[in-house]
């Protein structure tokens, strides 16, 4: 790498692909042959990079631990009346009411989990809180990946429409307060903070882009 990246408190991932694409063709214990596999290799790493980095920026611009919290109970108590064949207290009447069908598949389609496999994911994750349960430990959505990943993406459709997403594309347009909270939330998922600044504008611009694109049709 050269002195410019040298300098950088991060190792910045687009850096290092730059720099093995830029020198993949002049290194000597590289065959001919397997420059094309290795080049492919690296697209491969370099949309994977891009995907989980998207993911990120999306955590950073709508993530909420206490929605998050909110919403996964509210995900439980509806998915244990599920399976039992029973009712729940209607968070604003407190009356009682069916499961939230239409609540449940919201959360699940998030990971693409089809209409007839719901009961599968239903079960597994309430098998999952049954488990923790007996070992003492509280229900904490965070704790469950798969359910995790859900209620974040199913969080980012439902505060999505009420981020400012030009600030995303343009510099000029971006608060400095905004834009400090975003790099704030990713240095909490463990960027430094120089590297969250470089992946919210790198995966930022493609997120606000995809979004004002979507709005569009």
């Amino acid at each position: 790498m050269d002195a410019t990246h040298r300098d950088r408190s991060y190792l910045s991932p687009l850096s290092v692909f730059d720099h093995f694409e830029a020198n993949l063709g002049g290194h000597g214990s590289i065959a001919a042959d397997d420059l094309d596999r290795y080049g492919r290799l690296l697209d491969t790493v370099r949309e994977e990079y891009r995907e989980r980095a998207i993911e990120d920026v999306r955590h950073a611009l709508a993530y909420d631990v206490d929605e998050l919290r909110r919403q996964g109970e509210k995900y439980m108590d509806h998915v244990m009346a599920y399976i039992d064949d029973d009712t729940v207290d209607d968070e604003l009447t407190g009356r009682e009411t069916e499961p939230d069908e239409t609540f449940l598949r919201a959360v699940e389609e998030q990971l693409d989990i089809p209409s007839d496999r719901k009961d599968d994911f239903r079960q597994e994750v309430s098998n999952w809180v049954s488990r923790r349960a007996r070992e003492g430990r509280d229900f904490d959505p965070q704790d469950n990946d798969r359910l995790r990943r859900a209620l974040e993406r199913k969080l980012w459709e439902d505060k999505k429409h009420n981020i400012n997403f030009s600030a995303l594309v343009s510099a000029t347009d971006l608060d400095e307060e905004e834009r400090g909270a975003w790099v704030d939330a990713l240095v909490d998922r463990g960027y430094s903070e120089d590297g969250a600044a470089e992946v919210l504008e790198y995966a930022g611009a493609a997120v606000a882009r995809s979004e004002m694109e979507d709005g569009a049709d």
